[in-house]
């Protein structure tokens, strides 16, 4: 067997890295995301229910990304061959198996947050769609180039009107609309971010019929498209902050943030070499944290003060 000559702490650690866990937490802080900044004045977080939201939704990002390296191994071979299944650290029968596991862990942490919380099932319901669109998407959409990326996109919003719904069939009140409004810009955000994903794979991508707007369009046009969608995450993360009656230091720290993201688009239209590409994709992701952690905290910090 191929896994013999690596170390069982190699192994170990590639049965972690598979899942992806950043994008995990950042899917979890965007259902947190609408849970908190839905919270009427003067309520009290449930902290352990945020948890389990947060763990379900890691749940169902890295149960995903584990069949998306079932299903781009091959590609992998040839654009990241580094990873746990090309390197043959984890076989592809037990990455099956490891992915249902995972897949079983969110539907049970979906049901226990539904059970403590009265929630007729939306969570459960939520999980079964989320991860089956993104099942759906290593399976065949990927392949469709923007289509499955805008189907990502989606998945975002769909995440921050989660955490709405379940604010409010807990609190009652009304749908607040700095969520929609971050949910929108954040899936923007995302579109753009699988678009600049593209650039770095486009020989992988093109040998294996994955029709990419970088295979379709080439590395300048898509950084152009991929830049689009990140200034609607820009201007949409600025008018949210502006209006969403945030501190201060929240409001400049935003504004920060947004900086970061105008440089970057301005970068990747004048650079689409593969280095910087996959660099700009993982800035990205640690923005849309920043974003999210920055916009949790300022509502917690004001519900504590109320």
């Amino acid at each position: 067997m191929t896994v013999n000559k690596y170390s069982k702490k190699s192994i170990f650690l590639s049965y972690i890295t598979i899942l992806r866990l950043v994008n995990g937490v950042v899917a979890g802080f965007a259902a947190t995301f609408g849970i908190v900044l839905s919270l009427p004045e003067g309520s009290n977080p449930d902290y352990l229910s945020i948890g389990l939201v947060v763990l379900a939704t890691m749940f169902v990002s890295s149960q995903a990304m584990i069949f998306n390296d079932i299903v781009d191994r091959k590609v992998d071979a040839i654009n990241a061959p580094h990873r746990p299944i090309p390197t043959g650290k984890i076989s592809v029968k037990t990455a099956k198996i490891y992915g249902c596991i995972v897949a079983l862990l969110a539907l049970g942490t979906a049901l226990a947050i539904d059970i403590m919380n009265g929630l007729y099932g939306i969570s459960v319901i939520t999980v079964i769609i989320f991860g089956g669109s993104l099942d759906l998407y290593d399976i065949k959409l990927k392949k469709m180039g923007f289509i499955g990326n805008t189907i990502i996109g989606l998945n975002v919003i769909a995440l921050f009107v989660y955490g709405t719904i379940h604010t409010y069939l807990i609190y009652g009140g009304t749908f607040a609309w700095v969520p929609i409004v971050v949910g929108v810009a954040a899936g923007s955000g995302n579109i753009g971010r699988e678009v600049i994903k593209g650039l770095p794979d486009i020989e992988g991508d093109r040998e294996s019929g994955i029709r990419t707007l970088a295979v379709k369009y080439g590395p300048r046009k898509t950084a152009i498209i991929g830049s689009a969608f990140l200034l609607v995450l820009a201007i949409g993360g600025s008018a949210a902050a502006i209006g969403g009656n945030l501190y201060i230091p929240s409001i400049i720290v935003v504004f920060l943030i947004v900086a970061l993201v105008l440089f970057l688009i301005i970068r990747i239209i004048y650079n689409q070499s593969p280095k910087w590409a996959y660099t700009t994709k993982e800035i990205l992701l640690l923005v849309f944290l920043a974003f999210l952690l920055t916009f949790i905290i300022d509502k917690i910090v004001r519900l504590a003060l109320t």
